[in-house]
This record gives structure tokens, C-alpha cells and sequence, in this order.
């Protein structure tokens, strides 16, 4: 029967001990994790007959609104390349948001950032409405995306109160695992 005792490294040669420990060091260094940035905008119409944005339901006898406790939204905003609107569209940012605070200043974000060539990043959180930055988690992903995890920045860079259209400016920053 052979002897199942464990090697002692101090007896392995020296240029043998060297070679595992750079293999180790190797191995240590390729699983290291890596931040991917991502920068992109979404166009967000929410009035009109090519709203992005539209109320499906809420409380009775309650306006359906943003800030009305309980409303809740379809979202099926483009994702383009810049802030321009007839800029180069790459996606759709398609989901729902609940407006799930009594005092109507936040949000419930659950939205999948759907991108042309089949990958998805699907984010969620609270997006307190009234702050110019918001913080979103991104909770996963699919394709190019699979098994993300960190966070989505959205800032609203424009809006105009007329027509109920804003821009927002989404950067992600995600570790691909």
C-alpha cells in the first residue's frame, strides 16, 4: 500500500519550489477580477403617443403619476451611443419602476439594459427621483454580461417639463466573474 504523507516543500528542490510558486502567483494573478466600464444614454419620453415610459396601474381613485405611492410603469426607453436622439441606438432599457414611497420622492427600479447583440445587464433599486445622480445595482447579466455584479450610475442631463422627455447619462461599472 502507498504512503499517503503529505510532501514537505523544504524537500522539494529548489528550482522545483520556484516553479510552483510562480505557477501559484500565475494562477493567483489570471482569477483576479476586472472592472468593465460601460457609458451609454437613454432616451425617456414619458407623454405622447411615442412615450417610452407609460402608467399601467395604481390605486384607486389616485392620479397615476410619478410620485403617487403605488403607481406602476412600463419602461421601453433606446439606449444610444450619445446623448443625441438620432444617435445610434444599441439597445432598449425595458422594465417596470413602482412608485414605492409614501412621500413620492423614490422609486423601484427593476430594468433589463437589452443590447443589440443579445447581452443584457439587469439592474434594480431604488432611484430616488428628485437627485440629479441615482445609484442602481447591477445584479447580473447575460451573454457578453454573464454573471456580472456592481453598479449603474444614471444622471439626468437634460429634461425639458413641455414634453416630458429627458436624457439620462447611465455608466456601469461591473466585475465579470
Amino acid at each position: 500500500m502507498a504512503s499517503s504523507r503529505p510532501i514537505k516543500l523544504m524537500s522539494l528542490p529548489s528550482p522545483l519550489l520556484l516553479i510552483l510558486a510562480l505557477m501559484l502567483i500565475s494562477l493567483a494573478m489570471a482569477q483576479r477580477p476586472t472592472e468593465t466600464i460601460t457609458e451609454f444614454y437613454l432616451q425617456d419620453l414619458a407623454s405622447g403617443s411615442n412615450a417610452t415610459v407609460q402608467p399601467i396601474t395604481g390605486i384607486r381613485n389616485r392620479p397615476l403619476s410619478f410620485t403617487s405611492f403605488g403607481t406602476i410603469f412600463a419602461i421601453d426607453d433606446p439606449i444610444t451611443v450619445t446623448p443625441d436622439q438620432r444617435s445610434t441606438e444599441i439597445g432598449r432599457a425595458q422594465g417596470i419602476m413602482v412608485a414605492s414611497s409614501l412621500s413620492g420622492s423614490n422609486v423601484h427600479v427593476s430594468l433589463s439594459f437589452a443590447f443589440g447583440n443579445g447581452s443584457s445587464l439587469e439592474v434594480q433599486g431604488t432611484s430616488r427621483q428628485f437627485e440629479r445622480y441615482k445609484e442602481l445595482a447591477v445584479v447580473s447579466g447575460t451573454g457578453t454580461f454573464r454573471y456580472a455584479r456592481g453598479y449603474a450610475t444614471l444622471e439626468s442631463i437634460y429634461y425639458d417639463n413641455r414634453t416630458s422627455y429627458s436624457i439620462i447619462h447611465c455608466t456601469t461599472r461591473i466585475i465579470l466573474s
